[in-house]
């Protein structure tokens, strides 16, 4: 049952279809992301670029462990631009495995032994179509898998969008650009301290969805290369000899 702390205020204009139960037994396929499951395409007036690009959310749980801080943990989800239809989501907690432990997935739970694996799984779920990671900073989640490319070339590849940043735009009249501030202007709840990386995950979603949405309605952005020169960063090209055999997606319009 989703946390009705973490349940969706409903978009001015957007209509009923959260409620339809095809929707409903859209978001029981994807536990641990509440509210993940709901479409908005009426309300999203983007180009076919977009419309045709999946975005994947990724957030990463830091943590210290007698060192520096370091990636303990992978939340990722993706949705289809064209409604925002979710398409996927792995949830890879990073720990050293046990003699004799179960490995297999538990509940959307997935152990990995390494970091570089816990991107793995990330990157064995991208398909042919042009994706681009949001993030909610972006920084940190490029950089990890920039020092993880030989375990996801491809995910190291892709635009990374600044969800905070495009939130900031979106809604200018906010005083204090703090996430608290942008995501309530938005109106998106944002999971409680100690909360589930996978809630966390799900909140960015939230946040970059309803800020394109926010910047339509105010004619800021009709296209997915405009959003992307605003808060977009493109990687370095990743060396051909760790890039699949496959082909492989250079930019967004290739």
């Amino acid at each position: 049952m989703t946390d009705r702390r973490f349940a969706q205020r409903p978009d001015p204009g957007l209509g009923r279809e959260g409620k339809s139960s095809a929707l409903g037994c859209l978001e029981s396929r994807f536990p641990g992301f509440p509210g993940l499951g709901r479409g908005y395409g009426d309300a999203m007036r983007m180009d076919r670029e977009y419309a045709a690009c999946t975005f994947v959310v990724v957030g990463l749980e830091l943590s210290r462990r007698g060192g520096p801080y370091g990636v303990s943990g992978v939340a990722a989800l993706a949705a289809r631009g064209d409604g925002w239809v979710p398409q996927w989501r792995v949830h890879a907690r990073v720990a050293a495995p046990e003699e004799g432990a179960d490995c297999a997935p538990q509940g959307g739970l997935v152990g990995a032994a390494s970091v570089g694996a816990a991107m793995a799984e990330v990157e064995r779920r991208l398909t042919g179509a042009p994706h681009v990671v949001v993030a909610r900073l972006g920084g940190v989640e490029a950089a990890t898998f920039w020092e993880h490319r030989a375990s996801c070339p491809r995910l190291a590849s892709l635009v990374v969008w600044d969800a905070m940043r495009l939130a900031q735009i979106a809604c200018p009249a906010v005083a204090e650009p703090s996430e608290k501030s942008l995501a309530a202007a938005l109106g998106v709840d944002l999971p409680g301290a100690g909360s589930l990386l996978t809630q966390r995950v799900w909140a960015t979603s939230e946040i970059c969805r309803r800020a394109v949405v926010q910047g339509v309605v105010a004619g800021r952005w009709s296209s997915l290369r405009q959003v992307e020169d605003l808060v977009g960063t493109r990687p370095r090209p990743v060396e051909e000899h760790l890039l699949p055999s496959g082909p492989v997606q250079e930019s967004l319009f290739d």
